[in-house]
C-alpha cells in the first residue's frame, strides 16, 4: 500500500481530494455518481467499485444515484470524483451546448465502448423509406419518441442538425411528434396514430419487438453522412444483426449508431490514481464481464473508443502500455 501512497504526491491528493474523508491513514475514498438505485448503472458502478477495491485495497469507491444528464456536471464541480457518463451527453457538456449553460472543459474519461445500446428509427413495412435521407425527405410524417429534454431527443436533434433541419422546421413541413416513454411509442405505432418510431435501447430492445408483433415494420439504414455527423459525439457505427427482430422486415443488417458507458473523472485526479482504476478495471476482465451483461463484449481495446471527452492523461499512459494507442 505504500508503494501505491508513494506515486501520488500529497499536493495532488490535497488539489483533488480536499475535505474528502479518509478511512485510513493510506487509502483514498472516491464517490461515484451512477444511475437510479437499483438500475443498471448503479449496479455496474458497484460491481466495478468492488473489483477495483479488491485489487487494491487502497483505494475506496462508494457509489450514489446519478444520471446521464446530471453526472458531467456533478464531475466537473468535484462533488463526485467518478461518474457514469454518455458519450453524447459528455460531448455536449465538453462543449457547452444544450442541456449545459457553459463548457465543462475539466471532463476526462478513462474507459468507454461499454453496455452498447443501439439508435432505432423503425417505420411501418409499407412505407417506402430504407435510409435517412429518404426519412427526411418526407413532405409530412408521424412520428414517436421520448420526451423533450431526454438522451433520445437530444441525438435526434442533432441528426435533424446534419440535415439542416430543426423540430420546428420538420412541424412547418407536416411533420407530427407524439412524445412518450417506450411503452407509449410501442403503441401508438401499433395503434398507427405514428408511422415512425426513434428509440435508444440494447439488443434486441424489448419496445421495437413489442412494436413488431403489433404491426409490420422495417428499420431504416442511417446515411454515411448521418454517421459521420454523429462521430464528433462519440457516437460511433453500429450494425443491428438480421433475426435481432423476427418479424422486421429487413433482409440484411441495418446501419445505424450506437453508443455506449462512459467511466467520467476530472481532469485534475492525479494521474497514479486515474492510471491505477483504468489498469485495474482492463485487467480483471474476467469479473468485470460478470457484473453485468452488457459488459460482457468490452475489450481493452474498446476503452479509448466513444467517450466523448479526452482521455485522461493515467488512462492514456495505460492504454499506450497496452498497446491500443500509439
Amino acid at each position: 500500500m505504500a508503494r501505491f501512497l508513494s506515486r501520488l504526491t500529497l499536493a495532488g491528493l490535497v488539489l483533488f481530494i480536499t475535505a474528502l474523508p479518509l478511512q485510513a491513514a493510506d487509502q483514498v475514498t472516491l464517490t461515484w455518481t451512477a444511475g437510479g438505485a437499483g438500475g443498471g448503472w448503479y449496479g455496474m458502478a458497484g460491481g466495478i467499485a468492488t473489483v477495483v477495491n479488491q485489487a487494491n485495497p487502497d483505494i475506496v469507491i462508494k457509489v450514489i444515484p446519478g444520471g446521464g444528464v446530471q453526472n458531467p456536471a456533478l464531475v466537473a464541480n468535484k462533488s463526485a470524483e467518478i461518474g457514469w457518463g454518455l458519450p453524447f451527453m459528455n460531448a455536449a457538456a465538453y462543449k457547452g451546448m444544450a442541456p449545459f449553460e457553459k463548457p465543462l472543459t475539466e471532463l476526462r474519461a478513462l474507459a468507454g465502448g461499454m453496455s452498447m445500446n443501439f439508435f432505432h428509427l423503425y417505420v411501418g413495412a409499407e412505407i417506402p423509406v430504407d435510409d435517412t435521407d429518404q426519412f427526411f425527405a418526407q413532405p409530412k410524417f408521424r412520428m414517436a419518441l421520448s420526451q423533450a429534454g431526454s438522451s433520445e431527443a437530444w441525438v435526434f436533434e442533432q441528426i435533424l442538425a446534419a440535415y439542416g433541419e430543426t423540430f420546428n422546421t420538420l412541424s412547418d413541413k407536416g411533420f407530427h411528434f407524439a412524445r412518450g416513454n417506450y411503452s407509449f411509442q410501442a403503441n401508438q405505432f401499433k395503434d398507427k396514430n405514428v408511422n415512425g418510431v426513434f428509440t435508444f435501447l440494447a439488443l434486441p430492445g424489448a419496445a421495437v419487438t413489442e412494436a413488431s408483433v403489433g404491426r409490420d415494420l422495417k428499420l431504416v439504414h442511417f446515411s454515411d453522412m448521418v454517421l459521420h455527423y454523429l462521430d464528433q459525439f462519440g457516437i460511433v457505427p453500429g450494425e443491428i444483426p438480421v433475426g435481432t427482430y423476427p418479424k422486421a422486415a429487413n433482409t440484411t443488417p441495418v446501419r445505424t449508431a450506437k453508443s455506449g458507458s462512459v467511466i467520467t473523472v476530472h481532469q485534475d485526479m492525479p494521474e497514479e490514481l486515474a492510471y491505477q482504476i483504468t489498469k485495474i478495471f482492463n485487467e480483471n476482465l474476467d469479473k468485470v464481464h460478470q457484473i453485468h451483461a452488457s459488459l460482457a463484449t468490452y475489450e481493452v481495446k474498446d476503452g479509448p473508443t466513444g467517450c466523448g471527452v479526452p482521455l485522461h492523461p493515467g488512462a492514456e499512459r495505460y492504454y499506450r502500455e497496452a498497446g491500443v494507442l500509439q
